[in-house]
């Protein structure tokens, strides 16, 4: 058995730091206990292995920790270069699922069982959710989590894989059929990558859209040109002025981090605004619009043309859940022909009813629901306060039903132009590596977000430089 004693800085509730003492005990084979200050923090099972942490990059998840609904103190960072056993240089993927620990528990897991173990119900989150991050000089990683870095990808663009991972996993979300036009909204530590990930997709693919960027910083907007943008733009003013109906762009990536962002999105795009941000805040009266991007739950209109989607797996009875008294039967025998199970919920009693059955598991999670205002998203998404689940399933859909209710917030946009909201969260390293390395071939340089490295003993004016508008990508380094 192994033991190791270090001290970190934690996060904490106050958006502050300070430091704790750990310490690991155990090993891959017979698992892991982990102490902080002395007491016991965390139990893990077999199948984690210990990495020395090398470069830890600092994203906007962990500048809006203290919003976000998971315990601190915690020893954050998830962008994690690390070395191996064997003094190889690897990434860590963020799950820890029953999958990635290679438990027997994930034939049993509907998630891990059916290829999503990103949404593992029993999942830890490498440095956001209780598993102690990368700003510790020492992580605990499930064997399945640990990528090898391939030699030709330097340490500037190592650090990068995790949130370039996260950033391709959204652009494989879009369907690129007929795109024209398409742009990211803030050019910032995520935004950049989302522009250089379209830039390999549409290489690929063969395309011919037009990527475009949009920042109020000038420098942010001429490292995007470097990374693939056709055009930039300064403001989305600026692209409102020359544009008439519908909006100038069939799909916008929302990633400036801030609920505003999201507004401005919806009035630029005609088909889809896909949200990455997870700050932890309410956006144009969805209280949990971090957790539809956590569960990738995709947020648009019921037609009243179009047959609904059917369920996720071919031949299987999915329950649909139909939100509310004024959602027209026929709409409802649609969905029903369309392979679904329907569940009616008119008021609180029938609410209440379903959540306890899903908490219970007698009931299996929703896959789609159909609704009549926000304040029900809310309450799909996230009904009970003490646990991180809601009853609509993850990558399930919700769908507004036109019932000529007020049009107020998001409901606007979804009602009365037909926009989807699209979400996604983490990606694959191993898609992502591939394109990289052919991004690098082709002398994009996507090490010129980065740009400054701090040593760890310095984290908290990381934190700072960070949030300065002058800096796009800071790492910390052990």
């Amino acid at each position: 058995m192994n033991a190791l004693d270090f001290s970190a800085l934690e996060y904490t509730k106050d958006a502050s730091f300070q430091q704790a003492s750990y310490r690991y005990e155990g090993d891959a084979k017979t698992g892991w206990r982990i102490l902080r200050e002395g007491k016991e923090h965390l139990v893990l099972p077999e199948g984690y292995r210990l990495l020395k942490s090398i470069l830890c990059g600092v994203c906007s998840t962990d500048l809006a920790r203290h919003n976000l609904p998971y315990s601190l103190p915690q020893i954050t960072g998830h962008e994690v270069i690390a070395e191996d056993e064997s003094g190889e240089t690897v990434a860590a993927e963020i799950n820890a699922s029953h999958h990635a620990t290679g438990s027997p528990l994930a034939e049993a897991c509907p998630f891990c069982r059916q290829g999503l173990p990103t949404h593992c119900p029993d999942r830890l989150t490498l440095g956001i959710d209780r598993l102690p991050g990368g700003f510790a000089p020492w992580i605990l990683v499930p064997e399945h989590n640990v990528v090898e870095v391939p030699t030709t990808v330097g340490s500037d663009v190592s650090v990068l894989i995790e949130p370039f991972a996260a950033a391709l996993h959204a652009t494989e979300q879009i369907d690129f059929a007929d795109l024209e036009r398409v742009a990211v909204l803030g050019a910032g530590r995520l935004g950049l990558l989302i522009v250089a990930a379209l830039n390999g997709r549409r290489e690929k693919m063969r395309g011919s859209f037009s990527i475009e960027a949009i920042d109020r910083n000038r420098e942010r907007l001429r490292v995007a040109t470097a990374l693939g943008a056709d055009r930039t733009w300064e403001d989305a003013e600026a692209v409102m002025a020359g544009a008439h109906d519908p909006p100038p762009f069939h799909v916008v990536f929302e990633s400036t981090g801030s609920p505003q962002g999201l507004e401005v999105a919806l009035e630029l795009a005609s088909r889809e605004v896909h949200l990455k941000s997870t700050t932890g805040l309410a956006s144009m009266g969805l209280a949990h619009a971090t957790e539809l991007v956590v569960d990738e739950v995709s947020l648009g209109p019921l037609g009243s043309e179009q047959a609904p989607p059917g369920p996720s797996q071919p031949g299987s009875q999915s329950t649909a859940l139909i939100c509310g008294s004024g959602i027209p039967a026929e709409r409802v025998q649609s969905i029903e022909r369309a392979g679904y199970r329907t569940v009616r919920i008119r008021g609180e009693d029938d609410l209440r009813t379903v959540s306890e059955d899903v908490r219970s598991g007698d009931a299996p999670q929703a896959s789609l629901a159909v609704v009549e205002s926000i304040e029900s998203v809310d309450r799909l998404l996230r009904p009970w306060p003490d646990r991180e689940q809601g009853i609509i399933r993850p990558t399930g859909r919700i769908l507004v039903a036109d019932v000529g209710q007020p049009r107020a917030g998001l409901l606007s946009p979804i009602l009365e132009r037909g926009i989807k909201i699209g979400t996604s969260r983490c990606g694959d390293f191993r898609r992502a590596l591939p394109i990289m390395q052919t991004l690098l071939e082709r002398g994009i340089d996507l090490g010129a977000i980065v740009t400054e490295t701090l040593p760890a003993s310095e984290l908290p004016a990381a934190f700072d430089r960070a949030r300065s508008p002058g800096n796009i990508k800071i790492v910390v380094i052990h």
